[in-house]
């Protein structure tokens, strides 16, 4: 009986996954305004050609992406991590399924 409302527990929860994801992109594909790496920065020497370039240069507005994904597979986790906050997270939720597989699966 537990068995079974998880499994279509965990059904729900992919479906919903996917409608998410297209929502998304649907949601971002309406967005026409292309941006590049110049037009994000107004200082930028090259936003503006009648603009003389400034001693400075122009001001870079980069970020930098950080993540990680956990898989498991059965009781077995396999973390992949770009750093290490994201990946210690991870490995507390890892503990935790593990836990919750033991409890729910040993009986």
């Amino acid at each position: 009986m537990l068995g079974g409302s998880l499994i279509l527990l965990g059904m729900l929860l992919i479906i919903a996954g996917f409608i998410l994801i297209f929502i998304s992109g649907v949601s971002n594909s309406q967005n026409t305004e292309i941006k590049d790496e110049y037009s994000l920065n107004s200082n930028s020497a090259y936003s503006d050609p009648s603009n003389p370039r400034d001693d400075n240069g122009p001001v870079s507005d980069k970020t930098e992406v950080r993540g990680s994904g956990l898989i498991m597979i059965g009781p077995i986790p396999v973390i992949i991590g770009s750093d290490n906050k994201s990946a210690q997270t991870l490995m507390i939720l890892a503990i935790v399924l593990m836990l919750l597989y033991f409890l729910i699966f040993s009986r």
